[in-house]
């Protein structure tokens, strides 16, 4: 049995996001005490009494003219909607019944869903008695809540689970990609194109998507889940917690992810923020496809494809070992080659060889080059071993761990790729000392 879909919707301000990180039990949603801070939709995993389900937390529902993305808030909450096999419509106690939830209700209605009508910032009996009556006139179910201390809770959740899922269906882990650059280099275009419908809120205003929000993409019956993380800013302009939040986010997102796809513009180049966005994936370790984004724009004329990739690698030259696909997100111009590249660098990652194979290749490394003497001593490599995948490790023995400096470990690193490729992920090489006997 697959898990149901619990959609939280209401007006801005509400509580939604409170309440969905309640329900997944961690702080995932940004939590503001404004109106509209929430734009895309957040998929989140919560678990009641055993039973599995997917919440998901919506933008605020309200009039067109109110706000710049209020059309496009409501069409992202109406597919969550449609998607859902649960609706959770919460209400504001202290500001009683609005016309603007009547306008929700109605659309509501227009789907045929089971939907579960809650009253927040409801914190105890004393304010239930007097607040909630005005609710009691829609004629359903009222389930008081205060998603911030809890009141209510249990009695919401034993309202809803009878229809969540029996959770006992094989958890399905799926390659996690990162997609990550600074505002407006086209991330959300990208993935709207990935996914071939809307799932983000596109715009010219940089900086829209604020929260990571989750996708799940099937390209030839193999399914990937697509992160689009918040654009990543200078530190100056990030005095908003709000933003600085999106910030540490985005740097997580990159962390639990199987691979991060870098986004550049090539209507303008790289920037030095594209170069501290590089540098954390790199710090990340994990696995890359650099994405320059935007070809369409970029004068082909008075440059070849080549030169643009080694004009990249001077600037990322930390990210030699990473391919560069020019694509435009706009058109799907060689998009096809996305999903095929990123299956070959999970590959690559979790890639482990033979210790005998290694130990060849170690002899005709060494006669290469040999470690320089260090302290009159002549510095001997024994023998290496991988240690680890994901990144992948190796450990070399060494009768002088001192001797093995890092632009040894750097002449190794690349005589590694060029035997054994690696095409993408970062390689480690660790130094342990061991006396012969």
């Amino acid at each position: 049995m697959r898990k149901a879909i619990v959609a939280v919707v209401g007006r801005p301000n509400v509580g939604k996001s409170t309440l969905f990180n309640r329900m997944i039990r961690k702080r995932q949603a940004i939590i503001d005490d404004f109106p509209g801070v929430t734009r895309d939709r957040l998929y989140g995993e919560a678990a009641w009494e055993g039973k599995s389900f997917w919440v998901v937390d919506t933008g605020g529902f309200q009039h067109e003219g109110d706000d710049e993305f209020a059309g496009e808030v409501k069409k992202q909450l109406l597919l969550a909607v449609e998607e859902a096999d649960i609706i959770l419509l919460l209400l504001d106690g202290e500001s009683g019944l609005l016309p603007l939830d009547i306008e929700l209700i109605n659309e509501l209605r227009k789907y045929g869903k089971r939907v579960f009508y809650s009253v927040n910032k409801i914190d105890g009996p004393k304010k239930e008695s007097s607040y909630i009556g005005d609710f009691y006139s829609l004629g359903v179910d009222i389930f008081p809540l205060s998603a911030l201390n809890g009141y209510g809770f249990e009695e919401l959740m034993e309202g809803m689970s009878p229809l969540l899922s029996s959770g006992d269906e094989e958890k399905t882990e799926y390659p996690r990609i990162a997609i990550v650059g600074r505002p407006n280099v086209g991330k959300s275009t990208l993935v709207n194109s990935l996914l071939g419908k809307e799932r983000m809120i596109v715009s010219s205003t940089p900086g829209t998507t604020r929260d990571a929000v989750d996708s799940v993409c099937s390209y030839y019956s193999r399914k990937y889940i697509l992160v689009d993380t918040a654009g990543i800013r200078k530190k100056g302009k990030m005095a908003e917690t709000i933003e600085r939040y999106s910030f540490m986010r985005t740097l997580k997102n990159v962390e639990d992810s199987d691979i991060a796809l870098i986004v550049l513009d090539a209507s303008t180049g790289i920037v030095e923020l594209d170069q501290k966005i590089a540098g954390a994936v790199f710090a990340a370790k994990k696995g890359a496809v650099i994405i320059y984004n935007k070809w369409d724009l970029a004068d082909k004329d008075s440059v070849s494809v080549d030169e643009v990739k080694e004009q990249i690698y001077q600037k990322l030259w930390f990210l030699r070992h990473v391919p560069i696909l020019t694509i435009s997100a706009l058109s799907k111009k060689r998009m096809t080659n996305i999903f095929p590249l990123v299956d070959r660098i999970i590959a690559e990652g979790s890639k482990r060889i033979a210790t005998h194979d290694l130990n060849i290749f170690l002899k005709k490394a060494l006669v290469k080059q040999e470690p320089p003497m260090y302290r009159n001593r002549r510095v001997k490599i024994y023998y290496i071993t991988q240690v680890k995948t994901n990144p992948p490790g190796f450990t070399i023995f060494t009768n002088i761990k001192e001797g093995i400096k890092e632009q040894y470990i750097k002449f190794l690193e690349k005589q590694l790729r060029e035997h054994f490729t690696f095409e993408g992920v970062p390689v480690e090489v660790y130094v342990r000392e061991r006396k012969k006997e």
